[in-house]
Protein backbone atom coordinates (compact mmCIF):
# COMPACT_ATOMS: atom_id res chain seq x y z
CA UNK A 1 0.00 0.00 0.00
CA UNK A 2 1.57 3.54 -1.05
CA UNK A 3 -0.18 6.70 -0.03
CA UNK A 4 1.36 10.42 -1.52
CA UNK A 5 0.96 13.80 -1.87
CA UNK A 6 -0.61 13.09 -5.57
CA UNK A 7 -1.64 10.43 -7.67
CA UNK A 8 1.12 9.95 -9.78
CA UNK A 9 3.79 9.16 -7.12
CA UNK A 10 1.40 6.90 -5.44
CA UNK A 11 0.80 5.06 -8.89
CA UNK A 12 4.65 4.74 -9.56
CA UNK A 13 5.34 3.12 -5.74
CA UNK A 14 2.66 0.77 -6.90
CA UNK A 15 4.02 -0.02 -10.08
CA UNK A 16 7.54 -0.67 -8.24
CA UNK A 17 5.81 -3.16 -5.72
CA UNK A 18 3.69 -4.70 -8.84
CA UNK A 19 7.29 -5.58 -10.22
CA UNK A 20 8.57 -7.34 -7.19
CA UNK A 21 10.48 -4.18 -5.21
CA UNK A 22 10.23 -3.70 -1.55
CA UNK A 23 8.85 -0.97 0.19
CA UNK A 24 11.99 1.10 0.11
CA UNK A 25 11.88 0.58 -3.32
CA UNK A 26 8.08 2.05 -3.92
CA UNK A 27 8.77 4.89 -1.48
CA UNK A 28 11.93 5.75 -3.46
CA UNK A 29 10.28 5.77 -6.60
CA UNK A 30 7.39 7.54 -5.16
CA UNK A 31 9.56 9.89 -3.81
CA UNK A 32 11.16 10.60 -6.81
CA UNK A 33 8.07 10.82 -8.84
CA UNK A 34 6.72 13.99 -6.14
CA UNK A 35 9.57 15.81 -7.47
CA UNK A 36 7.69 15.73 -11.32
CA UNK A 37 3.73 16.13 -10.01
CA UNK A 38 4.63 18.12 -6.56
CA UNK A 39 7.85 20.32 -7.77
CA UNK A 40 6.55 22.90 -4.95
CA UNK A 41 7.26 20.78 -1.74
CA UNK A 42 9.73 18.52 -3.35
CA UNK A 43 12.42 17.46 -5.49
CA UNK A 44 15.93 17.36 -6.52
CA UNK A 45 16.43 20.73 -5.22
CA UNK A 46 15.52 19.72 -1.70
CA UNK A 47 16.19 17.43 1.60
CA UNK A 48 14.51 13.78 2.78
CA UNK A 49 14.06 12.39 5.82
CA UNK A 50 13.48 8.61 5.62
CA UNK A 51 12.31 6.13 8.85
CA UNK A 52 12.65 2.39 7.61
CA UNK A 53 11.46 -0.76 9.60
CA UNK A 54 12.71 -3.66 7.95
CA UNK A 55 10.69 -7.28 7.53
CA UNK A 56 13.54 -8.77 9.68
CA UNK A 57 14.32 -6.21 12.41
CA UNK A 58 15.98 -3.61 11.85
CA UNK A 59 14.75 0.22 12.67
CA UNK A 60 16.78 3.31 11.27
CA UNK A 61 16.65 6.98 10.37
CA UNK A 62 18.43 7.94 7.51
CA UNK A 63 19.12 11.91 8.07
CA UNK A 64 18.65 13.66 4.97
CA UNK A 65 19.35 17.31 6.74
CA UNK A 66 20.67 19.89 4.51
CA UNK A 67 24.01 21.48 5.24
CA UNK A 68 24.97 25.34 5.41
CA UNK A 69 27.70 25.62 2.03
CA UNK A 70 30.88 25.93 3.69
CA UNK A 71 31.49 29.87 2.47
CA UNK A 72 29.10 31.84 3.31
CA UNK A 73 28.16 35.56 3.50
CA UNK A 74 26.88 36.12 7.34
CA UNK A 75 25.74 40.03 6.82
CA UNK A 76 23.69 38.95 3.70
CA UNK A 77 21.90 36.26 5.15
CA UNK A 78 20.97 38.22 8.28
CA UNK A 79 19.89 40.89 5.89
CA UNK A 80 17.87 38.37 4.31
CA UNK A 81 15.90 37.03 7.04
CA UNK A 82 14.87 40.86 7.56
CA UNK A 83 13.55 41.54 4.08
CA UNK A 84 11.11 39.49 4.41
CA UNK A 85 9.91 37.40 1.11
CA UNK A 86 13.47 37.14 -0.37
CA UNK A 87 14.20 34.39 -2.78
CA UNK A 88 16.90 33.64 -4.97
CA UNK A 89 20.25 31.45 -5.41
CA UNK A 90 21.59 33.30 -1.83
CA UNK A 91 19.34 30.92 0.26
CA UNK A 92 20.12 27.81 -1.34
CA UNK A 93 21.12 25.07 1.17
CA UNK A 94 23.21 21.50 -0.41
CA UNK A 95 20.69 19.58 -2.19
CA UNK A 96 20.29 16.48 0.09
CA UNK A 97 16.75 14.43 -1.39
CA UNK A 98 18.90 12.42 -4.65
CA UNK A 99 21.99 11.19 -1.97
CA UNK A 100 19.75 10.51 0.06
CA UNK A 101 17.19 8.11 -1.57
CA UNK A 102 19.82 6.59 -3.15
CA UNK A 103 21.39 5.51 0.48
CA UNK A 104 18.51 4.20 1.42
CA UNK A 105 17.87 2.02 -1.87
CA UNK A 106 21.49 0.76 -1.95
CA UNK A 107 21.23 -0.30 1.92
CA UNK A 108 17.42 -1.45 2.42
CA UNK A 109 16.00 -1.98 -1.35
CA UNK A 110 16.28 -4.29 -3.77
CA UNK A 111 16.35 -2.63 -7.50
CA UNK A 112 19.04 -0.32 -9.52
CA UNK A 113 18.18 3.59 -9.36
CA UNK A 114 17.59 3.55 -13.25
CA UNK A 115 14.90 1.16 -12.43
CA UNK A 116 13.15 3.05 -9.65
CA UNK A 117 13.70 6.42 -11.60
CA UNK A 118 11.75 5.42 -14.85
CA UNK A 119 7.90 6.14 -13.59
CA UNK A 120 9.18 9.48 -13.03
CA UNK A 121 11.39 9.76 -16.01
CA UNK A 122 7.55 8.98 -17.48
CA UNK A 123 5.82 11.46 -15.70
CA UNK A 124 7.65 14.36 -16.60
CA UNK A 125 7.44 12.90 -19.70
CA UNK A 126 3.47 12.64 -20.43
CA UNK A 127 2.80 14.90 -17.99
CA UNK A 128 0.92 15.21 -14.60
CA UNK A 129 -1.95 16.82 -13.69
CA UNK A 130 -2.46 20.49 -12.13
CA UNK A 131 -4.13 20.02 -8.40
CA UNK A 132 -6.60 23.22 -7.38
CA UNK A 133 -3.96 23.09 -4.21
CA UNK A 134 -1.08 23.69 -6.42
CA UNK A 135 -2.39 26.25 -8.74
CA UNK A 136 -3.32 28.08 -5.05
CA UNK A 137 0.30 27.84 -4.23
CA UNK A 138 1.18 29.39 -7.24
CA UNK A 139 -0.60 31.61 -7.54
CA UNK A 140 0.55 33.13 -4.47
CA UNK A 141 4.02 33.22 -5.42
CA UNK A 142 3.29 34.38 -9.18
CA UNK A 143 5.57 37.34 -8.37
CA UNK A 144 8.66 35.48 -7.55
CA UNK A 145 8.07 32.83 -9.97
CA UNK A 146 7.54 35.63 -12.96
CA UNK A 147 10.57 37.51 -11.72
CA UNK A 148 12.78 34.33 -12.96
CA UNK A 149 13.17 34.10 -16.79
CA UNK A 150 13.76 30.38 -16.33
CA UNK A 151 11.33 29.71 -12.94
CA UNK A 152 8.21 30.55 -14.69
CA UNK A 153 8.34 27.36 -17.19
CA UNK A 154 8.64 24.94 -14.27
CA UNK A 155 5.65 26.37 -12.92
CA UNK A 156 3.18 28.54 -15.92
CA UNK A 157 1.93 26.66 -19.49
CA UNK A 158 4.37 28.82 -21.65
CA UNK A 159 5.80 30.32 -19.09
CA UNK A 160 2.84 32.55 -18.95
CA UNK A 161 -0.34 31.35 -17.53
CA UNK A 162 -1.46 29.04 -14.56
CA UNK A 163 -3.51 26.93 -16.39
CA UNK A 164 -7.06 25.30 -14.47
CA UNK A 165 -7.13 21.93 -12.20
CA UNK A 166 -7.05 18.84 -14.18
CA UNK A 167 -4.61 20.37 -16.42
CA UNK A 168 -1.95 17.91 -17.98
CA UNK A 169 1.66 19.74 -17.91
CA UNK A 170 5.08 18.10 -19.18
CA UNK A 171 8.18 18.39 -18.11
CA UNK A 172 10.92 17.75 -20.64
CA UNK A 173 14.11 19.75 -18.98
CA UNK A 174 13.53 17.59 -15.68
CA UNK A 175 12.26 14.40 -17.74
CA UNK A 176 16.35 14.93 -19.26
CA UNK A 177 17.63 15.08 -15.68
CA UNK A 178 15.80 12.60 -14.55
CA UNK A 179 17.44 10.66 -17.23
CA UNK A 180 20.58 11.35 -17.15
CA UNK A 181 21.07 10.51 -13.52
CA UNK A 182 19.70 7.08 -14.71
CA UNK A 183 22.80 6.78 -16.91
CA UNK A 184 25.22 8.16 -14.89
CA UNK A 185 24.02 7.81 -11.42
CA UNK A 186 23.79 10.44 -8.79
CA UNK A 187 27.23 10.23 -8.92
CA UNK A 188 26.94 13.48 -11.63
CA UNK A 189 25.08 15.60 -9.33
CA UNK A 190 27.16 15.37 -6.62
CA UNK A 191 30.61 15.10 -8.13
CA UNK A 192 30.36 15.09 -12.22
CA UNK A 193 29.04 17.21 -15.01
CA UNK A 194 25.97 17.98 -12.87
CA UNK A 195 27.60 19.64 -10.34
CA UNK A 196 29.47 21.10 -12.46
CA UNK A 197 26.49 22.65 -13.66
CA UNK A 198 24.94 23.58 -10.92
CA UNK A 199 28.11 25.13 -9.19
CA UNK A 200 28.33 27.42 -12.33
CA UNK A 201 24.63 28.89 -12.22
CA UNK A 202 24.99 29.46 -8.12
CA UNK A 203 28.37 31.15 -8.86
CA UNK A 204 26.85 33.62 -11.37
CA UNK A 205 23.55 34.38 -9.67
CA UNK A 206 25.40 35.22 -5.96
CA UNK A 207 24.80 31.84 -4.61
CA UNK A 208 26.74 30.09 -1.85
CA UNK A 209 26.45 27.05 -3.07
CA UNK A 210 29.53 25.05 -4.86
CA UNK A 211 30.39 21.69 -6.02
CA UNK A 212 32.56 21.23 -3.21
CA UNK A 213 29.32 21.47 -1.07
CA UNK A 214 27.64 18.73 -2.99
CA UNK A 215 31.08 16.31 -3.13
CA UNK A 216 31.95 16.56 0.41
CA UNK A 217 28.33 15.64 1.89
CA UNK A 218 27.81 12.00 2.90
CA UNK A 219 24.16 10.38 4.31
CA UNK A 220 24.03 9.67 8.10
CA UNK A 221 22.31 7.02 9.08
CA UNK A 222 20.57 7.47 13.11
CA UNK A 223 18.32 4.82 15.67
CA UNK A 224 14.88 6.37 15.88
CA UNK A 225 13.42 7.64 19.10
CA UNK A 226 11.64 4.52 20.97
CA UNK A 227 8.31 5.21 23.06
CA UNK A 228 4.94 3.87 23.76
CA UNK A 229 1.26 5.35 24.01
CA UNK A 230 -0.99 3.30 25.66
CA UNK A 231 -0.27 -0.74 24.24
CA UNK A 232 1.11 0.82 21.03
CA UNK A 233 4.98 1.10 20.47
CA UNK A 234 6.17 4.64 18.52
CA UNK A 235 9.53 4.53 16.41
CA UNK A 236 10.13 8.81 15.69
CA UNK A 237 12.91 10.62 13.95
CA UNK A 238 15.35 11.70 15.65
CA UNK A 239 16.89 15.45 16.01
CA UNK A 240 17.13 17.08 13.90
CA UNK A 241 14.25 15.98 13.15
CA UNK A 242 10.29 17.09 14.52
CA UNK A 243 10.24 13.05 16.11
CA UNK A 244 10.98 14.29 19.76
CA UNK A 245 8.39 16.44 20.15
CA UNK A 246 5.90 13.60 18.47
CA UNK A 247 7.04 11.48 21.24
CA UNK A 248 7.06 13.58 24.34
CA UNK A 249 3.54 15.65 23.07
CA UNK A 250 2.18 11.42 23.28
CA UNK A 251 3.74 10.64 26.43
CA UNK A 252 1.65 14.26 28.33
CA UNK A 253 -1.57 12.85 26.51
CA UNK A 254 -0.72 9.66 28.44
CA UNK A 255 -0.89 10.28 31.58
CA UNK A 256 -4.73 11.53 30.73
CA UNK A 257 -7.04 8.88 30.84
CA UNK A 258 -7.82 7.30 27.50
CA UNK A 259 -11.46 7.56 27.86
CA UNK A 260 -11.08 11.52 28.35
CA UNK A 261 -8.57 11.51 24.80
CA UNK A 262 -11.62 9.21 23.75
CA UNK A 263 -14.13 12.05 23.95
CA UNK A 264 -15.45 15.63 22.27
CA UNK A 265 -15.02 18.15 24.58
CA UNK A 266 -13.21 21.82 25.28
CA UNK A 267 -11.23 20.22 27.48
CA UNK A 268 -9.44 17.64 25.55
CA UNK A 269 -8.81 20.22 22.60
CA UNK A 270 -7.47 22.76 25.72
CA UNK A 271 -5.24 19.47 26.61
CA UNK A 272 -4.37 18.97 23.03
CA UNK A 273 -3.00 22.45 22.52
CA UNK A 274 -0.51 22.65 25.66
CA UNK A 275 0.67 19.11 25.12
CA UNK A 276 2.42 20.38 21.95
CA UNK A 277 2.91 23.48 23.21
CA UNK A 278 5.13 21.87 26.52
CA UNK A 279 6.85 19.19 23.96
CA UNK A 280 7.57 22.33 21.56
CA UNK A 281 9.19 24.45 24.26
CA UNK A 282 11.11 21.15 25.07
CA UNK A 283 11.92 20.83 21.78
CA UNK A 284 13.24 24.46 21.17
CA UNK A 285 15.05 24.28 24.56
CA UNK A 286 17.23 21.52 22.92
CA UNK A 287 18.03 22.86 19.84
CA UNK A 288 19.50 26.09 21.65
CA UNK A 289 20.75 24.56 25.08
CA UNK A 290 18.65 26.44 27.40
CA UNK A 291 15.68 24.79 27.90
CA UNK A 292 14.82 20.55 28.36
CA UNK A 293 17.34 18.82 26.46
CA UNK A 294 15.31 15.96 24.88
CA UNK A 295 16.77 12.77 26.70
CA UNK A 296 15.84 9.53 28.47
CA UNK A 297 14.35 12.11 31.05
CA UNK A 298 11.86 13.49 28.64
CA UNK A 299 10.50 9.97 27.30
CA UNK A 300 9.80 8.70 31.22
CA UNK A 301 6.48 9.12 32.88
CA UNK A 302 7.87 11.07 35.52
CA UNK A 303 8.87 13.77 33.08
CA UNK A 304 5.48 13.68 31.40
CA UNK A 305 3.74 14.01 34.29
CA UNK A 306 5.69 16.94 35.59
CA UNK A 307 4.72 18.64 32.22
CA UNK A 308 1.36 17.65 32.54
CA UNK A 309 0.77 19.19 35.76
CA UNK A 310 1.31 22.56 34.22
CA UNK A 311 -1.84 22.61 32.48
CA UNK A 312 -5.14 24.04 34.24
CA UNK A 313 -8.23 23.44 33.31
CA UNK A 314 -9.79 26.35 31.89
CA UNK A 315 -6.97 28.21 31.18
CA UNK A 316 -3.78 28.65 29.12
CA UNK A 317 -0.48 28.13 30.39
CA UNK A 318 1.02 31.81 30.59
CA UNK A 319 3.78 32.09 27.60
CA UNK A 320 6.51 32.80 30.32
CA UNK A 321 5.71 30.11 32.29
CA UNK A 322 5.56 27.65 29.52
CA UNK A 323 9.39 29.19 28.25
CA UNK A 324 7.50 29.93 24.46
CA UNK A 325 7.00 33.45 24.33
CA UNK A 326 9.76 33.87 21.21
CA UNK A 327 8.99 30.32 19.83
CA UNK A 328 8.83 30.73 16.18
CA UNK A 329 8.26 27.89 13.51
CA UNK A 330 11.58 26.17 12.38
CA UNK A 331 11.04 25.72 8.77
CA UNK A 332 9.10 27.28 6.15
CA UNK A 333 5.28 26.34 4.55
CA UNK A 334 5.84 23.12 2.36
CA UNK A 335 6.54 19.63 3.18
CA UNK A 336 4.65 16.29 1.24
CA UNK A 337 4.82 13.37 2.68
CA UNK A 338 5.48 9.51 1.26
CA UNK A 339 4.34 6.24 3.25
CA UNK A 340 4.66 2.86 2.22
CA UNK A 341 4.04 -1.04 3.59
CA UNK A 342 4.79 -4.15 1.50
CA UNK A 343 3.30 -7.53 2.03
CA UNK A 344 6.95 -9.15 3.53
CA UNK A 345 6.14 -6.09 6.58
CA UNK A 346 8.80 -3.32 5.61
CA UNK A 347 7.32 -0.11 6.48
CA UNK A 348 8.57 3.43 5.25
CA UNK A 349 7.87 6.92 6.09
CA UNK A 350 9.44 9.47 4.11
CA UNK A 351 9.18 13.13 4.52
CA UNK A 352 10.50 16.16 1.85
CA UNK A 353 10.62 19.70 1.60
CA UNK A 354 12.48 22.58 -0.59
CA UNK A 355 11.74 24.87 2.84
CA UNK A 356 9.01 27.11 1.58
CA UNK A 357 6.86 26.35 -1.74
CA UNK A 358 9.13 25.98 -5.00
CA UNK A 359 11.95 26.77 -2.66
CA UNK A 360 14.16 29.41 -3.66
CA UNK A 361 12.39 29.92 -6.66
CA UNK A 362 14.88 29.69 -8.78
CA UNK A 363 16.35 26.58 -11.01
CA UNK A 364 19.74 25.82 -13.15
CA UNK A 365 18.33 26.20 -16.57
CA UNK A 366 17.92 23.39 -18.52
CA UNK A 367 18.00 21.04 -15.31
CA UNK A 368 14.34 21.60 -14.70
CA UNK A 369 13.68 21.43 -10.48
CA UNK A 370 13.95 24.67 -8.33
CA UNK A 371 16.33 24.69 -5.33
CA UNK A 372 15.38 24.92 -1.86
CA UNK A 373 15.00 28.38 0.27
CA UNK A 374 16.45 26.75 3.72
CA UNK A 375 18.86 29.16 4.43
CA UNK A 376 16.55 31.62 4.35
CA UNK A 377 14.89 30.68 7.84
CA UNK A 378 18.80 29.69 9.30
CA UNK A 379 20.25 32.44 11.80
CA UNK A 380 24.10 33.01 11.46
CA UNK A 381 23.97 35.77 13.79
CA UNK A 382 22.73 34.53 17.30
CA UNK A 383 24.17 31.22 18.73
CA UNK A 384 20.79 31.14 21.41
CA UNK A 385 18.36 30.80 18.48
CA UNK A 386 16.59 27.77 17.76
CA UNK A 387 17.66 27.75 13.98
CA UNK A 388 20.95 28.93 14.23
CA UNK A 389 23.70 27.38 12.21
CA UNK A 390 27.41 27.46 11.47
CA UNK A 391 28.34 26.80 7.94
CA UNK A 392 29.00 22.87 7.01
CA UNK A 393 26.36 22.34 9.55
CA UNK A 394 22.90 21.19 9.79
CA UNK A 395 19.39 22.49 11.59
CA UNK A 396 16.35 21.22 13.07
CA UNK A 397 13.16 20.73 11.37
CA UNK A 398 9.83 19.65 12.44
CA UNK A 399 9.65 16.75 10.26
CA UNK A 400 8.62 13.57 11.82
CA UNK A 401 7.81 10.87 9.71
CA UNK A 402 6.52 7.98 12.00
CA UNK A 403 5.83 4.62 12.19
CA UNK A 404 3.67 3.01 14.91
CA UNK A 405 2.82 -0.56 15.93
CA UNK A 406 0.21 -2.28 17.87
CA UNK A 407 -1.42 -5.49 18.22
CA UNK A 408 -1.23 -7.10 14.93
CA UNK A 409 -0.91 -3.68 12.64
CA UNK A 410 1.88 -1.58 11.81
CA UNK A 411 1.41 1.73 10.44
CA UNK A 412 3.40 4.58 8.34
CA UNK A 413 2.42 7.49 8.61
CA UNK A 414 3.79 11.84 8.46
CA UNK A 415 2.75 14.90 7.36
CA UNK A 416 3.03 17.84 5.72
CA UNK A 417 2.68 21.31 7.63
CA UNK A 418 5.78 23.36 9.09
CA UNK A 419 5.64 23.18 12.74
CA UNK A 420 1.83 21.68 12.51
CA UNK A 421 3.74 18.38 11.51
CA UNK A 422 3.77 16.86 15.06
CA UNK A 423 0.44 18.02 16.12
CA UNK A 424 -1.51 16.93 13.44
CA UNK A 425 0.83 13.66 13.83
CA UNK A 426 -0.25 12.90 17.57
CA UNK A 427 -4.27 13.61 16.91
CA UNK A 428 -4.22 11.02 14.55
CA UNK A 429 -2.19 8.91 16.61
CA UNK A 430 -4.43 8.87 19.18
CA UNK A 431 -7.54 8.98 16.92
CA UNK A 432 -6.33 5.62 16.56
CA UNK A 433 -4.91 4.27 19.32
CA UNK A 434 -7.77 6.01 22.02
CA UNK A 435 -10.92 6.88 19.89
CA UNK A 436 -10.39 3.61 18.19
CA UNK A 437 -11.69 5.20 14.71
CA UNK A 438 -10.30 3.56 11.49
CA UNK A 439 -7.79 4.95 9.18
CA UNK A 440 -9.92 7.08 7.37
CA UNK A 441 -11.68 8.65 10.28
CA UNK A 442 -8.72 9.24 12.00
CA UNK A 443 -6.98 11.11 9.16
CA UNK A 444 -10.34 13.08 8.37
CA UNK A 445 -11.71 14.16 11.54
CA UNK A 446 -11.10 17.91 12.05
CA UNK A 447 -7.87 18.90 13.82
CA UNK A 448 -6.96 21.56 16.75
CA UNK A 449 -3.04 22.38 16.09
CA UNK A 450 -0.57 24.39 18.44
CA UNK A 451 0.91 26.93 15.47
CA UNK A 452 4.25 27.92 16.77
CA UNK A 453 3.61 31.53 14.54
CA UNK A 454 1.89 34.37 15.23
CA UNK A 455 0.36 34.58 11.82
CA UNK A 456 -2.06 33.46 10.87
CA UNK A 457 -2.68 32.14 14.71
CA UNK A 458 -1.06 30.41 17.29
CA UNK A 459 -4.55 27.80 17.89
CA UNK A 460 -5.72 26.76 14.82
CA UNK A 461 -9.55 24.95 14.84
CA UNK A 462 -11.19 23.28 12.32
CA UNK A 463 -15.12 23.93 12.86
CA UNK A 464 -16.62 20.61 11.37
CA UNK A 465 -18.54 17.77 13.01
CA UNK A 466 -18.05 17.81 16.33
CA UNK A 467 -15.99 20.74 16.28
CA UNK A 468 -18.36 23.82 16.51
CA UNK A 469 -17.36 27.56 16.51
CA UNK A 470 -18.37 28.00 19.96
CA UNK A 471 -15.62 25.72 21.19
CA UNK A 472 -13.04 27.81 19.30
CA UNK A 473 -14.57 30.55 20.97
CA UNK A 474 -13.76 28.96 24.75
CA UNK A 475 -10.06 28.42 23.87
CA UNK A 476 -10.06 32.01 23.21
CA UNK A 477 -11.93 32.38 26.54
CA UNK A 478 -9.03 30.38 28.59
CA UNK A 479 -6.33 32.94 26.74
CA UNK A 480 -5.39 31.74 23.49
CA UNK A 481 -6.23 35.06 22.28
CA UNK A 482 -4.75 34.42 18.61
CA UNK A 483 -6.33 31.81 16.62
CA UNK A 484 -6.68 30.98 12.90
CA UNK A 485 -10.51 29.58 12.05
CA UNK A 486 -11.52 27.38 9.22
CA UNK A 487 -14.94 27.07 8.69
CA UNK A 488 -15.95 24.17 6.23
CA UNK A 489 -16.38 23.92 3.47
CA UNK A 490 -12.75 26.11 3.14
CA UNK A 491 -12.95 28.78 0.37
CA UNK A 492 -10.35 28.90 -1.18
CA UNK A 493 -9.93 25.16 -0.74
CA UNK A 494 -6.28 25.01 -0.80
CA UNK A 495 -7.10 26.60 2.71
CA UNK A 496 -7.08 23.33 4.57
CA UNK A 497 -3.58 22.78 3.74
CA UNK A 498 -2.53 24.87 6.44
CA UNK A 499 -3.94 21.97 8.88
CA UNK A 500 -1.41 19.18 7.66
CA UNK A 501 -1.33 16.18 5.21
CA UNK A 502 -1.35 13.02 7.23
CA UNK A 503 -1.11 10.46 4.51
CA UNK A 504 -0.91 6.87 6.50
CA UNK A 505 -0.62 3.62 5.38
CA UNK A 506 -1.25 -0.05 7.67
CA UNK A 507 -0.81 -3.55 7.01
CA UNK A 508 -2.57 -6.42 9.39
CA UNK A 509 -0.66 -9.08 9.52
CA UNK A 510 -3.28 -11.39 11.28
CA UNK A 511 -5.98 -10.28 8.47
CA UNK A 512 -3.73 -9.73 5.87
CA UNK A 513 -5.55 -6.34 4.85
CA UNK A 514 -3.43 -3.27 4.10
CA UNK A 515 -5.36 0.27 4.26
CA UNK A 516 -4.26 3.44 3.36
CA UNK A 517 -5.39 7.22 3.38
CA UNK A 518 -4.67 9.84 1.65
CA UNK A 519 -5.21 13.28 3.60
CA UNK A 520 -7.82 15.51 1.39
CA UNK A 521 -6.11 18.90 3.02
CA UNK A 522 -3.09 18.12 0.77
CA UNK A 523 -3.92 16.07 -2.58
CA UNK A 524 -3.26 12.91 -0.30
CA UNK A 525 -3.78 9.68 -2.61
CA UNK A 526 -3.50 6.14 -1.34
CA UNK A 527 -3.67 2.85 -3.54
CA UNK A 528 -2.69 -0.92 -3.67
CA UNK A 529 -1.53 -3.02 -6.25
CA UNK A 530 -3.62 -5.71 -8.33
CA UNK A 531 -3.21 -8.82 -6.60
CA UNK A 532 -2.69 -11.62 -8.80
CA UNK A 533 -3.40 -14.87 -6.62
CA UNK A 534 -0.50 -17.54 -7.21
CA UNK A 535 -1.69 -21.09 -7.44
CA UNK A 536 -2.31 -22.89 -3.82
CA UNK A 537 -2.51 -19.11 -1.86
Amino acid sequence: MVSTGSVEASRAGVRILEEGGNAVDAAVAAALTLGVSDPGGSGLGGLTYVLISTADGRDVAVDGSSPAPYVVDHKELIAIKEDEGRFGHTVVSVPTTLATLVHALDRYGTMRLDEVLQPAIETAERGSRLSPNSLAWASGYMKEILASRYMRFIVLEDGQRLGQPGDTFCRPDLRNTLARIAREGAETFYRGRMADEISADMARNGGFLRKVDLARYRVPEAAPLRSRYRDAEILAFPPPGGGAEVVETLNILGTFPSTFIAGHSVERLHVMVEATRLARADQIGASTGSGSMFGPSNQNAAYARERAALITPGRAIPESQIGDAGAVSVLGEHTTQVSVVDRDGNVVSLTQTLCRQYGSKVATPGLGFPYNSCLEFLDFENPQSPVYLSPGGTFPTNMAPTIVRTGDSVMALGSAGSDRIPPSICEVVTNIVDRRMGLRDAVVAPRVLWNSSHDPGRVCVEVADPIVEADAESLRRMGFDTMYILQYPPDPVADSAFFGGVNIVAYNSRTGVFTGVGDPRRDGFAVGPRVVAEPGD
